[in-house]
């Protein structure tokens, strides 16, 4: 099993509190890992391993020789700050500062860094690899790509209307019964962020891992992405939800991520059903 440390580093006044798994040896390529809307940087706990399903897959990156830092961003899990303060653009400033911190680690800089987002965490990596063109490649497990259409569907039309009305913090109940608030500012970006239109600077190599099962993500989103992206890309499709089966076991699971490394590493279409 690769080695874990407990890392940190400020953002906007705010500690940014990561997971870092170091590969052999330590100054391999590293992957950035970006949570989902109500995750945290383990992500949801996977029955038959005890262990988050990001937690897992950093994990299994170190066994394909790739590094990586999970984070939690602002306002979620050990981070400072206050989640109601939470919009897209907080977290693609986390993602950036995440990138500028693993640049520099004092165990060695990294051969490459590459970014991997899931759900909320796909529409973070999309729009800060456009913004920076810095990863080396990109992955997006069910990206969000249309937050005016996924995110109204996610919390209800009516609740999404009254907090655009409303102009104040907003307290809505998520579909597992937990109850969240938001500021004004993130539903201004739900109106307002593009990530199909921020991805198109972005010249590195794109992977987008659709599931014909998600019923989070609008089937045809990966096409859309891949549309919109001026580079190389590939497109994996399984008959997988939006957590990849893993309510049931972790083959799905175990096949996206050795299809990432693969594409990470140069080798597309290998290891997956894409």
């Amino acid at each position: 099993m690769a080695s874990e440390e407990t890392v940190s580093f400020e953002v906007g006044g705010h500690r940014v509190v990561g997971t870092l798994c170091l590969a052999d040896p330590v100054n391999s390529p590293i992957v950035v890992l970006l949570h989902g809307f109500g995750g945290s940087r383990h992500e949801l706990m996977i029955s038959d391993t005890g262990t988050g399903i990001f937690a897992h897959t950093a994990q299994r990156l170190a066994s394909f020789g790739f590094s990586s830092l999970r984070i939690d961003f602002r306002g979620v899990g050990e981070s400072g700050g206050r989640f109601q303060d939470t919009t897209y653009n907080r977290q693609i400033e986390d993602c950036i500062a995440a990138m500028d911190f693993v640049s520099d680690l004092p165990s060695g800089r990294p051969s490459a860094i590459f970014l991997l987002g899931w759900s909320q965490g796909g529409l973070v990596a999309a729009v800060a690899a456009g913004r920076t063109n810095r990863p080396a490649a990109v992955a997006l497990w069910a990206p969000v790509g249309e937050p005016k259409v996924s995110f109204p569907a996610f919390i209800g039309r009516d609740v999404y209307e009254r907090a655009l009305r409303s102009g104040a913090p907003t307290e809505f109940q998520m579909p597992w019964g937990a109850s969240l608030t938001l500021g004004p500012a993130f539903f201004a970006d739900v109106e307002n962020l593009d990530p199909l239109d921020e991805i198109a600077p972005y010249q590195g190599p794109v992977f987008i891992a659709e599931g014909s099962l998600d019923v989070a993500i609008p089937v045809g989103t990966a096409s859309k992405f891949a549309k919109a992206h001026n580079g190389a890309n590939q497109i994996w499709v399984a008959p997988m939800d939006h957590i990849f089966n893993t309510s049931k076991n972790v083959e799905t699971l175990e096949k996206l991520i050795t299809a990432t490394a693969m594409f990470f590493s140069g080798r597309p279409n290998c290891g997956g059903s894409g």
